[in-house]
């Protein structure tokens, strides 16, 4: 009987302990994380691509982004996602558009990409002048 009273004591308190621990707080669920996630929904809507850059444009510099794909072959999913990047860069230094853009696999002579596709653009970021 005592020990049938020791057990479920001890069953009580490990229940209680458990309830009243801090619950487990994700990295995703922080301030800094869903801040960088509009500033980058913010960059993708805000940012064109244009097959040239207009004549009408300003402060024409390069944007490069690079990243390991998904897998050993380049996928669509694989060149939005450096699209994205571009746009991102592009969006943070303060232009409204980009050209000729160009998505390749990269080489990977270090093996950075631990056997996925190494690949990254560039592109002509710009203000377009209204």
């Amino acid at each position: 009987m005592r020990s049938t009273v020791k057990v479920t004591s001890l069953m009580i308190c490990g229940l209680a302990a458990g309830c009243s621990s801090e619950p487990s707080t994700s990295p995703l669920d922080s301030p800094a994380y869903a801040a960088a996630l509009e500033k980058q929904k913010h960059a993708v809507e805000t940012v064109k691509v244009y097959q040239a850059v207009p004549s009408n444009s300003l402060a024409v510099r390069m944007v490069m982004s690079a990243t390991c794909g998904s897998d050993s072959v380049l996928t669509g999913a694989d060149e939005s996602y450096v699209l994205t990047g571009l746009k991102v860069k592009a969006f943070s230094s303060g232009a409204d558009g980009i050209a000729e853009v160009v998505i390749k696999q990269l080489p990977d002579p270090g093996r950075h990409c631990e056997g996925n596709v190494a690949l990254g653009g560039t592109a002509k970021a710009f203000t377009v002048q209204h």
